[in-house]
């Protein structure tokens, strides 16, 4: 795949999960807040909203993975941090003219709460600064590219007569007689032949 198919489809799963992982924090919240102010732990409200808890966590950790191009971090990321520097900036102006009139009431609550408490801020940048390294940028491997381990060991034992040695220069050429591969036994007659006169 090339680099700029690459950081296409990370710009395309970065615009559908934006909406996914917020709507799922700000659900889940609105969920496990409900079971603690009624009491209802034994409720069905705790695991609704740990679970829903739990996709927005997956969905966050494929985007900040270094598989997926930058975008897929980058443009969640950079959305929940406008929001968190907005209800940093200004809390009143944000609390009254963001999410109010389009978002459900448990989602309205669940995002006032997580807002209000810089949560979105919090994961915007963690999402941000995981998009800026310099290798998520980079092109992937080829699939025709050479393998990154090195080449296959040498052989092993001595060579054998006649052969040259494994590594360094031949026994007599340079090196010490005790350097150069052992011989066992007294080296074989040559055989006459065709390039080998008697």
């Amino acid at each position: 795949m090339s680099n700029g198919a690459r950081h296409g489809l990370g710009a395309l799963v970065g615009l559908v999960v934006t909406p996914i992982i917020a709507a799922c924090m700000m659900y889940g919240t609105e969920k496990l807040s409900r079971a603690v102010r009624t009491f209802a732990f034994e409720g069905g409200d705790r695991w609704v909203g740990a679970a829903v808890f739990v996709v927005a966590a997956v969905l966050l950790g494929l985007v900040a993975g270094s598989r997926l191009s930058p975008l897929a971090s980058f443009i969640p990321g950079a959305a929940y941090t406008v929001v968190g520097v907005l209800w940093i900036l200004a809390p009143r102006w944000t609390f009254q003219h963001t999410g109010r009139d389009f978002l459900p009431r448990e989602l309205w609550l669940g995002y006032t709460t997580l807002a209000a408490y810089g949560i979105f801020l919090l994961i915007g940048l963690a999402l941000v600064v995981a998009s800026l390294a310099p290798s998520r940028w980079k092109a992937l491997n080829r699939a025709g590219a050479a393998p990154r381990f090195g080449a296959p060991p040498a052989p092993m034992g001595p060579p054998m007569h006649g052969a040259p040695a494994h590594m360094g220069p031949p026994p007599g050429q340079g090196s010490p007689p005790w350097q150069g591969a052992p011989q066992y036994g007294q080296p074989p007659a040559q055989q006459p032949g065709p390039g080998n006169p008697p």
